[in-house]
């Protein structure tokens, strides 16, 4: 299972949202707690084999609006960011036997300075059954460059049967020569453990320096094996 993105909103936009929904829908207000031994993120060890912590508190209405924050102990690849804070705003429903989800993050990091708005992702999400299909689009406002909506995008396909999760991510970043596509294998043998086997199984020549400083090509990255606990409350 990837990890779950989660945002940071206004109380002005959770009024808007459940304002939004019948007054008989039901609200709730839900927690987690996690610990694995590294940061899995798209293929890539993002805390540099150090242990990570997380948790997230969210709403969800019965309507299907959903909001809430997820924050992580880890430090992206030793650049100094410190802890990353996120925040999300989504509405998810069924119909017809394909559930959906639509949702907006923003990615946040007080070490490096980055706050709200300034790096995240519209991220649309369909379920068929086992099956899931999972398309993320950038949003950048960084000040001086010129990067847009849509200039990178990462797509999912992922399957689940009995313990087993499969998936399949590529990453179609706009600079030249810088995609990738990785593979994860995840095992959970009692409720909450997770085990993940992932491994870069193609990369274009500037795959490295276009994602992050760590990462190195398909053909030279070892398997990545996370193991990770996570209970909700």
């Amino acid at each position: 299972m990837s990890k779950k993105s989660v945002l940071k909103m206004s109380a002005l936009a959770v009024a808007f949202a459940a304002a939004a929904a019948p007054i008989t829908a039901a609200a709730e207000v839900t927690g987690s707690l996690g610990i694995s031994n590294f940061y899995l993120w798209r293929g890539q060890d993002l805390s540099n084999g150090g242990a990570v912590v997380s948790g997230s508190l969210d709403y969800s209405h019965g309507s299907g609006a959903y909001a809430g924050v997820w924050t992580s102990s880890e430090t992206v690849f030793g650049t100094g960011a410190g802890g990353e804070y996120d925040a999300y705003l989504g509405f998810a429903g069924e119909a017809g036997g394909l559930s959906y989800d639509l949702s907006y993050v923003s990615y946040m990091y007080p070490g490096i300075d980055q706050g709200f708005g300034e790096q995240g992702e519209f991220i649309l999400g369909l379920g068929l059954g086992d099956f899931g299909l999972t398309y993320y689009t950038s949003v950048y406002k960084f000040p001086g460059t010129d990067l847009e909506i849509g200039d990178d995008d990462y797509l999912t396909l992922s399957y689940a049967y009995d313990k087993f999760g499969f998936m399949v991510g590529t990453w179609m970043l706009d600079a030249a020569d810088s995609d990738y596509t990785h593979v994860d294998i995840s095992y959970s043998p009692v409720e909450n453990l997770t085990f993940t086997a992932s491994k870069i199984v193609a990369a274009d020549d500037l795959a490295a320096t276009a994602s992050a400083p760590a990462f190195t090509p398909a053909d030279e990255q070892d398997v990545l094996i996370n193991v990770g606990y996570a209970f909700s409350f």
